[in-house]
């Protein structure tokens, strides 16, 4: 059982990002978009969902191993995220990273530097807008690292 893990906790009123301890299928994505919308209050929350990969786990690719099982779009229906005081969360799926990680022009940083500059390229250009709450859930095996 993956553990959901809210990365940025130390920075509560920064963009918030989250992503889970393990292997997590498209079950535990909307689990945890339920999970994060109950703990927002107000409108105006979007829960961005990259459902992709970091590239470190083998034939990981999307929330699990298996292409089709990737929580898309389609998967929206798995949740109805509500916010503490039953407020409706929208949800914005991006299928981020689920081709080749290589790039010429970082060459020099490896495989999970590319990643990581997709991730922070993806986040900065998916915010919408300046009166939005933006929350960001990585819905990949061990987006969060592993357990200390």
């Amino acid at each position: 059982m993956p553990t959901l893990v809210n990365i940025t906790a130390a920075t509560p009123t920064g963009v918030q990002i989250w992503g889970f301890h393990g292997r997590c299928t498209v079950d535990h994505v909307a689990k945890a978009v339920e999970t994060i919308a109950a703990g927002l209050r107000g409108e105006g929350h979007t829960i961005h969902i990259m459902s992709g990969t970091h590239g470190r786990c083998k034939g990981q690719v999307g929330a699990v191993a298996k292409r089709e099982e990737k929580f898309a779009v389609e998967d929206r229906a798995l949740a109805n995220p509500k916010t503490a005081d039953g407020k409706t969360v929208r949800l914005d799926v991006h299928d981020f990273n689920t081709a080749d990680l290589s790039d010429p022009d970082l060459s020099d940083v490896g495989p999970d530097g590319v990643a990581m500059h997709k991730l922070n390229a993806e986040i900065a250009a998916s915010k919408t807008g300046a009166d939005s709450n933006n929350t960001f859930l990585l819905a990949y095996c061990c987006s969060a690292g592993t357990p200390s």
